[in-house]
C-alpha cells in the first residue's frame, strides 16, 4: 500500500505541475493575444481556443493533485463530530459514491478520446486542432482520481493504515 500511494503521490504531483504549466501558458498566450489585437491591430486565430483548452485541461489535471492533498472543499461538520468508527464509515460512503461518479466520467472520457482518435476529429475552427488533444486530460485525470479513491476505500476499511503513516503527496 505504501508503494501504491507513493506512486499515486508522484503522479498527482506530476499532474499538479502540468496543470501549473498549462495555466502559465494560458496567461502568456492571453498576453500575446492582447498585444497582437490591441497594440499591433492584428487578428488572432488559435489563441482563444488554446486558452479555453489549456485552462480546462489544467482544471482537470489539477484535480488528482487536489484529491491527493485533501484540498477539496467539503462540509465536514458531521464527519468531524462523529467518532473514529463513524468517520471511517462516512469516508467509505463518500469514496464509493465518488468512485461511481468518477468512473462514469473516466469511461465516457475514454470513449470520446478513442472516437476522436479513430475518426480523426478536429475542431470546426480555422486552427482545426485534432480533438484528441483537448480530450485526453479528462480520462487521464479521472483514472488517476479513481486510483486515489480506491486507496481511500482501502484506508477507510483498514483503520491500521492512515494517510499519515503511508507514503503519499
Amino acid at each position: 500500500m505504501k508503494t501504491y500511494l507513493g506512486v499515486l503521490g508522484w503522479l498527482a504531483r506530476l499532474c499538479g505541475g502540468l496543470a501549473m504549466l498549462l495555466l502559465v501558458a494560458a496567461v502568456l498566450v492571453v498576453t500575446q493575444m492582447v498585444v497582437i489585437r490591441y497594440v499591433l491591430n492584428g487578428s488572432t486565430i488559435w489563441q482563444t481556443e488554446f486558452v479555453i483548452y489549456a485552462t480546462t485541461a489544467a482544471m482537470l489535471l489539477g484535480s488528482p493533485y487536489v484529491l491527493a492533498l485533501r484540498g477539496h472543499v467539503g462540509v465536514d461538520v458531521l464527519v468531524e463530530a462523529a467518532g473514529a468508527g463513524w468517520r471511517r464509515v462516512m469516508n467509505l460512503i463518500a469514496a464509493i459514491a465518488s468512485l461511481i461518479f468518477v468512473g462514469a466520467m473516466a469511461w465516457s472520457g475514454m470513449h470520446f478520446l478513442l472516437e476522436a482518435l479513430a475518426g480523426g476529429w478536429t475542431t470546426d475552427t480555422v486552427w482545426a486542432l485534432p480533438l484528441w488533444i483537448p480530450f485526453w486530460p479528462l480520462p487521464v485525470a479521472m483514472i488517476l482520481m479513481l486510483a486515489q479513491l480506491l486507496a481511500d476505500v482501502v484506508l477507510a476499511l483498514r483503520p491500521d493504515l492512515t494517510p499519515t503513516n503511508v507514503a503519499g503527496v
